[in-house]
């Protein structure tokens, strides 16, 4: 498992359902710990650039995610080695599952990249959902796929030895995800421990 020696990088996964407050959670725990780079969204990011399943249809667009995801990582591995992704490789599997098979790769492959996975309840109020989500131009899912999404993450995750899942509200989320990312480090990696913002 990566993380476990000051070698390897320390790649945390922010995941969940649309509107489950990944993206705030996200930025608060790069706020929280300035000695992480942040890893933005790859399909949101295809999304807002025109590159849509839509357009590209839905194996060309999971692909060109999974390679953006793979490209954002990288990246980000040059300016440090605690990595706090909006997102894993393994999300794209969720939308679709014949990704393996396109790919070569193995769910015990991608999911070994991470030393943790942080997965967000989706909101379970409809009416409470859809006020998020007309909000966000890069989300089209209705509540009832994003429970049927939200379900197909936490099978793909869950067998990670340090998946957890949080539930309750945003602040809520936030907290827990502040608390388990510290201690997490404090096991494992004390060296990308740097001073955070106390804000547990």
């Amino acid at each position: 498992m990566q993380g476990r020696t000051g070698k390897d990088p320390f790649r945390v996964v922010i995941t969940g359902g649309p509107c489950a407050g990944k993206t705030e959670v996200w930025r608060f725990l790069a706020e929280a710990f300035p000695q992480g780079v942040p890893v933005p969204e790859a399909a949101t990011q295809l999304i807002l650039a025109g590159k849509s399943e839509e357009n590209l249809g839905l194996e060309e667009f999971q692909q060109s995610v999974y390679e953006r995801q793979r490209a954002l990582e990288e990246e980000a591995l040059k300016r440090g080695a605690l990595l706090l992704c909006d997102r894993g490789l393994l999300d794209g599997f969720a939308y679709f599952p014949g990704l393996f098979a396109c790919l070569g790769v193995s769910q015990e492959e991608v999911s070994s990249r991470y030393a943790m996975v942080i997965q967000l309840e989706v909101i379970r109020d409809s009416r409470v959902y859809n006020q998020h989500f007309s909000k966000n131009p890069a989300r089209h899912e209705e509540h009832a796929v994003a429970l049927v999404l939200e379900r197909a993450l936490k099978r793909l995750y869950e067998r990670h030895p340090a998946y957890v899942w949080l539930s309750g509200s945003l602040e809520e989320k936030k907290r827990a995800a502040l608390r388990l990312l510290r201690n997490r480090l404090a096991a494992l990696r004390p060296d990308l421990l740097a001073k955070a913002a106390d804000q547990a």
